[in-house]
């Protein structure tokens, strides 16, 4: 086999909650995700040993998540070189995992070029490289504690959505030093209210939403609180920021609505009808 190429899939936290900051300066977090049927295209390819080479159809930082992990999956497994190459589909400072998505998709592929690591080390590298990575690496639907990493599984459900997001993103290093005291600690039930609800309805899910960072990205962008509160007019069972933002999602009764709502935010610069979905990957092409 000389490359692979899949589709990254995005998350979405139905729920997060900070519980407290920690003496390593990240915070505890408590979050259930899903992944949702929006991704980034990536192809990996074999390369002579040494080569580590990221190509992208969005600019990326030269160190980017995608060659990190590369670099800590060859340096792990003592193996050949590799080509990447992303086609960029979820945005950027968007709360939806797209850098954590590209990270967990290089180490599935190059898993299947080079062969398979352990686990617990895979998951301990997605780590390194991001705290939404090991999710990423899992996908489907998951309680996530710590700063992520521990993961529960969880029921996959599907929901019908709409994703949005306007011109300005969110610095998660930012959002996270603006904290104040009362947004943080345990929502007491909040987690398991919505497992319950993950087993009812769609309706069940929509009225259990919950984001701690909400009222601090939306201080920091006002759109987002405006965008929240359109999808609601525009018929969203529920609606929420996902992670640290900027993008906002909304729950409807179905796919159909979800399209005729799409149609309001023309202004946005970035706008998705999808589903949740039951995987992190979907695998196009091996050769």
């Amino acid at each position: 086999m000389e490359f692979v190429e899949l589709n990254a899939y995005a998350k979405i936290n139905l729920t997060l909650e900070v519980l407290k900051k920690r003496e390593d300066g990240y915070h505890e977090l408590r979050m259930l995700m899903h992944s949702i049927g929006l991704s980034d295209r990536i192809r990996i390819e074999k390369a002579d040993e040494g080569v580590i080479c990221v190509e992208c159809s969005a600019p990326l930082p030269e160190f980017n998540t995608a060659y990190r992990a590369a670099e800590l999956f060859i340096a792990e497994k003592g193996c050949g070189g590799v080509r990447i190459f992303l086609d960029k589909n979820i945005p950027a400072e968007a709360g939806l995992g797209g850098g954590s998505a590209d990270a967990a998709g290089v180490l599935h592929g190059l898993q299947l070029l080079y062969g398979e690591m352990d686990r617990e080390r895979l998951y301990e590298i997605g780590k390194q490289v991001g705290a939404d990575v090991p999710f990423c690496l899992h996908g489907g639907c998951a309680l996530a504690c710590g700063i992520g990493e521990r993961l529960t599984a969880l029921e996959p459900v599907l929901l019908p959505l709409l994703v949005l997001k306007g011109e300005k993103g969110v610095s998660t290093g930012a959002l996270f030093r603006s904290l104040s005291p009362e947004s943080m600690g345990d929502r007491d039930g909040l987690a398991e209210r919505m497992i319950k609800a993950l087993g009812e309805d769609a309706r069940a899910v929509a009225s259990s939403l919950y984001n701690a960072l909400s009222p601090a990205a939306e201080s920091i962008v006002p759109e987002i609180a405006e965008h929240r509160e359109c999808l609601m007019d525009s018929g969203a069972l529920g609606a929420i920021m996902t992670g640290s933002g900027s993008a906002v999602f909304g729950i409807f009764e179905s796919l159909e609505k979800a399209k005729q709502a799409e149609a309001r935010f023309s202004d946005c610069v970035f706008t998705s009808v999808c589903t949740t979905v039951d995987k992190p990957f979907e695998l196009i092409s091996i050769g």
